[in-house]
């Protein structure tokens, strides 16, 4: 079923665009909402149980239901479903449609306000100064938003794929609204280890699409680093997978590149993922 669900919602995120309704960002603002009253710094002693009572709550009732319902028919719509609202992000595909829009009329500061919103990041606004590139913020953008949601749907199933979510959600908005700063560094520690495993083995499938010869000794020097930022480690091993010739001051051919490789790594591991549920290994 476990395949079967992924399958299908990877044909179905192709095929529609889906609402607001149809993604995990009205349920977990939702979900935040009705637990404001939580978020408060002076009676909670441990942000880290905190944070993962919360998020673990969804993830125990989408269990439970799951459980419920069984694996028959009702329990592949449910897991279809549920897998359905925590893959991709349809917010993240316009602004790279408008990015792509703004480059073909070479209009820069559009870019540069659509890649901002695609989570590049500047260490001088005003002068646009980047220390990563576009192609290298879609590299983490690409992983974040569908292979690390496959990743522990595999493993933990619907349940998996919402607490990983919910995860990545609070760790991002304890970082955006006052209330919840003082969860950010338990939140974002959280994340970091729902990351570590997916990222080595999405730098490992980069190897085989990409120049392995070049990736190789890159991905070998952080694979078994439990310090290493797992966000610059895997686009290090991008930027080595997949050689980039283009000007500075083409702002089309990188990013389309290094989106190219994100998309035939997914396409990789989701061939992994049902030779390995075929023959019976998961």
């Amino acid at each position: 079923m476990t395949l079967l669900s992924l399958v299908l919602v990877v044909l179905l995120e192709r095929l529609i665009k889906p609402t607001e309704s149809f993604h995990y960002r009205t349920y977990f603002s939702k979900y935040a909402d009705a637990t404001a009253s939580y978020f408060n710094k002076k009676t909670v002693s441990q942000p880290e149980l905190f944070v993962l009572i919360w998020v673990a709550i969804p993830a125990v009732i989408v269990a439970a239901i799951q459980h419920t319902i069984g694996q028959g028919l009702l329990g592949l719509i449910f897991s279809v479903f549920i897998l359905f609202l925590c893959y991709g992000c349809p917010q993240h595909r316009r602004s790279y449609q408008q990015y792509i829009e703004a480059a073909c009329r070479d209009d820069r500061q559009a870019c540069f306000h659509y890649a901002e919103k695609l989570g590049q990041t500047f260490t001088d606004d005003e002068n646009e100064k980047s220390c990563e590139s576009l192609g290298e913020a879609l590299i983490w953008l690409n992983f974040r938003h569908y292979f690390a949601v496959i990743f522990w749907f595999v493993v933990l199933g619907a349940a998996g794929a919402v607490f990983y979510v919910f995860t990545r959600n609070i760790a991002k908005y304890s970082q955006l609204e006052e209330n919840k700063f003082w969860l950010a560094e338990s939140a974002n520690r959280l994340l970091e280890i729902l990351v570590w495993v997916p990222a080595r083995i999405t730098g490992l499938a980069y190897l085989f699409v990409g120049h392995f010869s070049q990736a190789f000794p890159v991905w070998l020097s952080g694979a078994l680093s439990i310090e290493s930022d797992s966000r610059r480690y895997l686009e290090k091993v991008a930027k080595a997978a997949e050689t980039v010739d283009a000007p500075d001051s083409d702002c089309l051919t990188e990013p389309c590149l290094m989106l190219k490789l994100a998309k035939r790594a997914l396409l990789f591991l989701v061939c992994i993922i049902a030779v390995l549920t075929l023959a019976g290994v998961i």
